[in-house]
């Protein structure tokens, strides 16, 4: 059943310490492999030679007092045990506990609970009475002829009670061999660790380590079975990449995974946002007792290292929290050893370090926080990326769209909704612009909340351009950066930035990234790259993955490269006749003249040409340059001279108009009449002219003669 919330309310049966036997062991689902070691060992003894005490290390919700309560389960109900051990499992907060006599008070009570009778003593002296009570307690399990299986969760926090008092428990357990003490703790207290304390390596340490992929999955599917959940059952067949997910940002903790699961059984609340809410507030007696728990100086470690999100290292706590990198180490050392921080080891000896639990960080974040709406968006991103899969994402800022569409936001929460949303890596940049404007559009939010709406990519461009043209390019990295989308638009728009300021390895680097994540203008981009530098081969991989990808501008592209080699005539003429042909594109159509020359197909070459000088193409003058090369001479010279475009077109292209000229009859007569300071310059276009000539064509005698004619009248007109 669901609580008016919306919260699955019927879901909380992981806690079974006060079940019946046969519910605590069909429940028992993980934590095998501790139970098993604690077992085998009183089977093996079976209450003989020397005691093995055991203490179960781990987070609140890893599972310790369920694993208390199976383990008590299995000696009172298995038949090898029962005839040997008792087991006694004391309450988890053991308040009234406040020296020794007090435990072994607790201890005889639930002895004569169960039927066996206890002359208590009469004694005021504290250690006196400790002692008066052990001993009947030795005395009541060698009449019983059995040994004391004693469950203690917590029991850091009774040892802190007991106080000098531990010496006297450890002579005990030392000289009888009557209790063995299983205890569980959520840290390694010194009682355990220190070398001059009572305890030190007298228990074996069983850590609970957080769930693995599998046994997540085997415990979802128990919960989805008992409970007939067929939801919960689909979604652990079916998302396993999502259940992994869920698995990380609880580090497989089964308490905080119930929340998390949840939200899959409370799907109608409308999104992302309402779901992180709704488990933050249940989530909050838990965290807020780990939190409590610590010292100040290591509380304020920890937030640190939350707001921080990812890894950082001792010095930048340091510096964050003003203490001395020596507390620092010392502090993190403590909380790893808590199980609340984990350190990841480097090549070097500066180590990072950030919380174990990442919801528990995601938890720090929200309640412990800036307030301000910005961070909170941002880790609301953070939620949402981890949580869902891209797919699901984007169709959620699809659907926040629609409703800003319908204003059926409320103005709060569409701000946030959109904030996070734009922060996302998951959606495109297109989206993510749709997302602003329409936000901004809407009639009743407030203009301070407009204004903490991020600008988009659109004016992000815009501003580096403007940037790039001043030299400001360390400026316009650092706002390029600031884009959150991962889909390469950060890295292709880097690139152009590292042209400009000359960096051609760093443009490279920037648009191998880009392309890598599948960012269109990029597969164009590297190709052009690469083109620039004379690398065909490597320019063509790129414009053939563009042209296969259908990306536009990759066509004429791919085909310019075949050009240039003067190969695959016949792709390219496909190409040129299909679909696939880049038939919008201004570059595209430039070149079209020159590659149906250069396949043979010259019905529409005339038409093509004049429709290019009547659009003002900007790569005119390329086109005319590569049908000089295919001698297209008669045909240029026809349309410098039509009455449609001259003298504008000829004015314009002056040096190209004199070096077509050049190549009709008559030569020697014309170069008189060309301006001087433009003769070496159409001499260079010649010469140009007659190298791609001698790419496409045999060189005849007539052609050579032709050459050296030119060439020499050009000589008499200097």
């Amino acid at each position: 059943m669901t609580s008016e919330s919306g919260y699955y309310t019927n879901f909380n049966f992981y806690q079974n310490a006060n079940a019946d036997a046969a519910s605590v062991k069909t429940g028992f689902l993980v934590r095998h492999y501790e139970y098993g070691v604690i077992i085998d060992d009183l089977l093996r003894h079976s209450g003989k030679g020397s005691v093995q005490h055991y203490l179960l290390l781990g987070r609140r919700g890893s599972g310790k007092s369920t694993l208390l309560r199976r383990l008590q389960v299995e000696v009172d109900t298995n038949q090898k045990l029962v005839s040997t051990y008792i087991a006694i499992n004391l309450a988890e907060e053991q308040a009234n506990i406040y020296r020794l006599f007090d435990l072994l008070e607790e201890i005889l009570r639930e002895l004569e609970s169960r039927g066996v009778e206890v002359e208590w003593p009469d004694e005021n002296d504290a250690q006196t009475y400790s002692q008066m009570l052990f001993s009947i307690i030795h005395q009541v399990l060698e009449k019983a002829g059995k040994k004391l299986i004693l469950l203690l969760d917590n029991i850091d926090r009774i040892f802190e009670a007991l106080g000098e008092d531990v010496s006297l428990l450890r002579a005990h357990l030392q000289n009888y061999s009557d209790i063995k003490i299983v205890g569980g703790s959520t840290r390694m207290t010194e009682y355990f660790w220190a070398y001059d304390q009572p305890f030190y390596e007298f228990f074996r340490v069983l850590e609970l380590k957080p769930l693995d992929r599998e046994e997540v999955k085997t415990l979802l599917l128990s919960w989805a079975e008992k409970l007939g959940l067929q939801q919960l059952k689909d979604f652990v067949k079916k998302r396993p990449g999502q259940l992994e997910t869920i698995r990380i940002l609880t580090d497989g903790l089964p308490r905080t995974l119930q929340f998390f699961v949840n939200i899959l059984l409370t799907n109608g609340q409308e999104t992302g946002y309402d779901y992180l809410r709704l488990v933050m507030d249940k989530v909050t007696p838990l965290y807020q007792e780990r939190l409590n728990h610590l010292p100040p100086s290591q509380r304020k470690i920890v937030l640190q290292m939350a707001f921080a999100w990812e890894a950082v290292g001792a010095k930048e706590l340091a510096l964050a929290t003003r203490m001395e990198n020596r507390v620092i180490s010392a502090q993190l050392s403590q909380l790893i050893e808590k199980g609340v921080a984990e350190k990841i080891e480097t090549k070097t000896k500066n180590h990072l370090y950030r919380l174990s639990e990442r919801f528990f960080n995601l938890w720090l974040i929200f309640t412990q926080g800036s307030p301000r709406e910005k961070r909170k968006a941002r880790y609301l991103s953070i939620f949402l990326e981890n949580f869902y899969d891209k797919r699901a994402l984007k169709k959620m800022a699809e659907m926040h769209l629609y409703k800003l569409y319908k204003n059926k936001v409320a103005p709060d929460k569409a701000v946030l909704l959109t904030k996070a949303f734009a922060q996302t890596r998951y959606i495109s940049a297109a989206l993510r612009d749709l997302l602003i404007d329409e936000t901004l559009t809407l009639p009743n939010v407030d203009i301070s909340l407009k204004n903490e709406l991020p600008i988009t990519i659109r004016e992000i461009i815009n501003a580096v351009c403007e940037m790039e043209e001043v030299g400001e390019w360390d400026k316009a990295i650092r706002l390029t950066q600031s884009i959150e989308q991962d889909n390469g638009t950060r890295e292709w728009l880097l690139s152009g930035i590292y042209l400009g300021k000359g960096d051609r390895k760093n443009a490279e680097y920037s648009l191998l990234q880009s392309v890598r994540k599948k960012f269109p203008l990029a597969f164009i981009a590297l190709g052009d790259l690469y083109m620039q530098d004379v690398e065909f081969e490597r320019a063509e991989k790129y414009f053939r993955l563009a042209f296969n990808k259908k990306i536009e501008g990759a066509a004429h592209r791919l085909c310019f490269i075949y050009y240039v080699n003067n190969e695959n005539k016949d792709e390219v003429a496909a190409i040129v006749k299909s679909d696939k042909w880049d038939w919008s594109d201004s570059q595209a159509a430039g070149v079209l003249p020159i590659f149906k020359v250069w396949i043979g197909q010259f019905e529409t070459l005339e038409q093509d040409l004049f429709q290019l000088a009547r659009e003002k193409n900007i790569d005119l003058d390329r086109t005319i340059f590569h049908l000089l090369v295919h001698h297209q001479v008669n045909l240029i010279y026809h349309l410098f001279c039509s009455e449609e475009f001259d003298p504008q077109l000829s004015d314009q292209l002056l040096p190209l108009f004199y070096a077509s000229r050049m190549l009709l009859p008559n030569a020697d007569v014309f170069s008189i009449r060309m301006p001087p300071e433009i003769i070496e310059t159409i001499r260079e276009i010649l010469l140009s002219i007659y190298l791609g000539r001698d790419v496409y064509y045999p060189t005849s005698e007539t052609e050579t003669f032709h050459r050296q004619s030119v060439l020499a009248a050009l000589q008499g007109g200097a």
